[in-house]
């Protein structure tokens, strides 16, 4: 109700200078030096958006909305117990060594040098 009736004042106010007739220059454009229409249409036009900015600005000022997000919730993973597959190792290479074996007498007969392959 305010607000309209504070409108229907400007409005009133702006319609009385704008229908309001001026008095009549008995001088040519020449000689005319005045500033009176400058400053006083300036200071009309001030106060009417004074006015019509506190009219039509809002009146509340809502703080921005609040968002709530739930509680983070951790939850700790079971235990995973994974048994390892089973590693098969091969055995060592043998290590094998040749030397030789020089002439011999063996169980009665003669044996000539010859070389033998021994393996651990």
């Amino acid at each position: 109700m305010k607000r309209i009736l504070a409108g229907l004042v400007v409005l009133g106010l702006v319609t009385a200078v704008l229908v309001t007739p001026t008095p009549a220059l008995a001088y040519g454009h020449r000689h005319y030096r005045g500033g009176g229409h400058f400053v006083g249409g300036f200071a009309v036009g001030a106060l009417t958006g004074a006015v019509l900015g506190g009219i039509f600005a809002p009146r509340v000022y809502a703080a921005p909305p609040v968002v709530y997000e739930p509680v983070p919730v951790y939850v700790q993973p079971a235990p995973v117990y994974v048994q390892p597959a089973p590693v098969y190792v091969a055995p060592p290479p043998p290590v094998c060594s040749d030397y030789w074996v020089g002439d011999q007498w063996r169980g009665g007969v003669w044996v000539q040098g010859h070389w033998e392959r021994v393996c651990r």
